[in-house]
């Protein structure tokens, strides 16, 4: 857990060295500004649930998601003739 208090301004590179999730502990609501390069494709990991999610956009309209759990593995050949 990585305290944030109002006017800090946050950098969080990509990989599982960083924590990659926001939680507001306080009473008050929590604005923020997110920037993002949007660079696509995009595969996002979620560790603590052991899922991961890859998406392809095409001028900026979403064209392909997939939603999987890490431990389904499938060959490469799978379903192939």
């Amino acid at each position: 857990m990585l305290p944030i208090k109002t006017g800090d301004v946050l950098f969080i590179p990509a990989g599982a060295d960083y924590p990659h999730q926001i939680i507001n502990t306080s009473q008050a609501p929590l604005k923020y500004l997110s920037i993002s390069t949007r660079e696509t494709p995009e595969v996002c990991e979620y560790p603590d649930s052991g899922k991961y999610q890859a998406m392809v956009s095409v001028q900026g309209t979403r064209v392909f998601t997939a939603n999987q759990r890490t431990t389904e593995n499938l060959d490469y050949w799978d379903g192939e003739p």
